[in-house]
C-alpha cells in the first residue's frame, strides 16, 4: 500500500476536516488513480498552513483537530486528478495539480513514529498491519 506525506495542518484538515483536495506539482501517476492510500502527517509544519486554515475556517487548526506529526493519520481513495483552473477553492492552490480524495477515514489511534517520503511511497508491512487493525481497507468503488 502507498502513503502520501502531507504537512500539518493540511494533514489534519484531510483526516478530520473538510479538505478533500491535495495540491501537488505533478499529476497522480495513472497506476495509482482509484487506489486507496494512507495519509501520513509529515514532521514539518507548512509555513503558511496555519494562516490559511485560520482564514478559511476562522479558527486555529489545533483548536479543531489533533495535529500529530510523523504519523499515519488517515486512509483515503485517490479519486481524481486535474490541473488547477481556478476550481476547488478554498483548498486548491493555483498552478498545481489537484489530487481529489474520497472516502477519507481517520485512523482512531494514529500510527506514530513513521518517517515519510516525497511522492507516493510504500508503507512498511508492520505499519500497514497496525492500520488494518483499526480501519477496514477496501478497494475504491
Amino acid at each position: 500500500m502507498r502513503a502520501l506525506t502531507v504537512r500539518q495542518p493540511w494533514a489534519a484538515a484531510i483526516a478530520h476536516g473538510p479538505k478533500r483536495i491535495e495540491n501537488r506539482p505533478k499529476a497522480i501517476p495513472s497506476k495509482h488513480l482509484s487506489t486507496t492510500i494512507l495519509i501520513h502527517a509529515g514532521q514539518n509544519y507548512a509555513a503558511i498552513g496555519r494562516i490559511t486554515v485560520i482564514d478559511v475556517l476562522g479558527q486555529e487548526p489545533d483548536a479543531l483537530w489533533p495535529e500529530h506529526c510523523g504519523a499515519i493519520i488517515a486512509v483515503a481513495d485517490l479519486a481524481d486528478c486535474h490541473h488547477d483552473d481556478g476550481c476547488c477553492r478554498p483548498w486548491g492552490f493555483p498552478d498545481t495539480w489537484h489530487w481529489r480524495l474520497d472516502n477519507v477515514r481517520a485512523v482512531p489511534h494514529p500510527i506514530l513514529g513513521v518517517r515519510g517520503q516525497l511522492g507516493l511511497w510504500t508503507v512498511p508491512d508492520d505499519v500497514l498491519v497496525a492500520v488494518q487493525r483499526q480501519v477496514r481497507l477496501e478497494a475504491p468503488a
